[in-house]
């Protein structure tokens, strides 16, 4: 009676995500086709590091941009192949594009974070009263500038973000990346990041950031996350402190980037900062006892179920309740997958949940243990 009853309570908690779910997907709607913005200085800023065989292709799809009307400024981080020097033939071609060269990275700070800096530095200078950050691994549609911006304007955000369009070309890509959809998916209302003031409530990837001018300066930009690897999150947080509405839209049809490349690339990028993203040990045992209680378990008594029923030519009660609560999961992700495009990951579920968990609990022993993070080249100290 009590296993009937776990299963009962395990299925209700299920189709309530999965009714989350459906309405995040709802709410995190696609922007209206691409429209004119109100003229303004928007400035697009790339922090790019040893980026030779990513930057041609990501400046060839902001360069052929609809909305034409914008500084293109590329910060060579230190670069030790050919990014400055295929920036400078660009720059050379098209007066939009603004090569920069970095400075030395100072103690305390992380990479990115530093470049990012720099080039808001350099805008905000010049005028800016947007600011658009963006990887330089992005491949960007030529509606993703206009219509980003008018956007913006439409709602008097801060700060708006996307999700571009994750590329998995690899067996461990494909388990891992779709589930970066259903952390944010699953567990947050989407429509309380925009609507609820409290900066806990807040979600936005640094792939692709659209700051206004004031926004960025009242939240103190990224000299306020000097040591962060999660800027996209830390950044939404500060500007909703700062009064400032953030927005989340889907404009993955307009944006793709493939994060990493392989397994161990895979492996190394999520390490450095899944427990920053967590926030705390507290929220991490949380997150670990939803994942694996609900979006794990039910596979094992499932199969639990079914192994009675072969010996003892008897399905348990409960086991129907498991088989709702694993029809629940394959129709939450599917119903995601089909969004996103990753329909394939749909059936490697109990991996990809394995997969998190280690992820998040291996970036808890780096943070714990003061390992230091290895990244681009550089060894960044705790």
């Amino acid at each position: 009676m009590l296993s009937l009853a776990y299963q009962a309570l395990v299925a209700l908690l299920l189709l309530a995500f999965w009714g989350l779910s459906r309405r995040n997907l709802r709410d995190y709607a696609r922007p209206p086709s691409y429209s004119l913005p109100s003229p303004t200085a928007l400035y697009i800023l790339l922090p790019a590091r040893n980026e030779a065989e990513q930057i041609a292709a990501c400046l060839e799809g902001l360069l052929a941009q609809c909305w034409p009307h914008f500084t293109l400024c590329v910060l060579d981080d230190g670069s030790e192949d050919d990014t400055s020097a295929i920036v400078g033939a660009y720059a050379q071609r098209d007066a939009r594009v603004k090569l920069l060269t970095g400075r030395p990275l100072p103690g305390g700070w992380a990479g990115k974070v530093w470049a990012c800096h720099q080039l808001s530095e350099h805008a905000l200078a010049k005028g800016a009263e947007w600011l658009l950050f963006l990887d330089a691994d992005t491949r960007a549609a030529p509606e993703l500038v206009g219509t980003l911006l008018a956007y913006a304007q439409q709602h008097q955000a801060g700060m708006v973000s996307t999700f571009p369009r994750q590329e998995a070309g690899s067996f461990w890509e494909l388990v891992a990346v779709p589930m970066i959809h259903f952390l944010v998916l699953t567990f947050l209302p989407i429509r309380s990041v925009w609507e609820n003031p409290r900066p806990q409530f807040a979600a936005a990837c640094g792939q692709v950031e659209l700051f206004s001018a004031e926004a960025y300066r009242a939240c103190g930009g990224h000299a306020a996350i000097a040591h962060s690897f999660h800027d996209g999150l830390q950044l939404a947080r500060r500007v909703k402190a700062a009064g400032y509405t953030v927005r989340l839209c889907d404009a993955s049809h307009l944006i793709s980037c493939r994060m990493y490349e392989g397994g161990r690339a895979l492996w190394r990028g999520f390490t450095r900062n899944a427990y920053e993203g967590v926030g705390s040990l507290p929220a991490l045992l949380i997150m670990t006892g939803l994942q694996l209680s609900l979006f794990l378990l039910p596979f094992l008594f499932l199969l639990d179920a079914v192994a009675q029923a072969m010996t003892k030519r008897i399905f348990p009660l409960w086991g129907w309740l498991v088989c709702l609560q694993v029809a629940l999961i394959l129709s939450l992700r599917w119903m995601q997958a089909t969004r996103f495009g990753h329909r394939k990951a749909v059936w490697l579920h109990p991996l990809s949940i394995l997969l998190l968990v280690a992820v998040q609990w291996a970036s808890w022993w780096r943070h714990l243990h003061g390992i230091p993070t290895q990244w681009r080249g550089r060894v960044y100290e705790p």
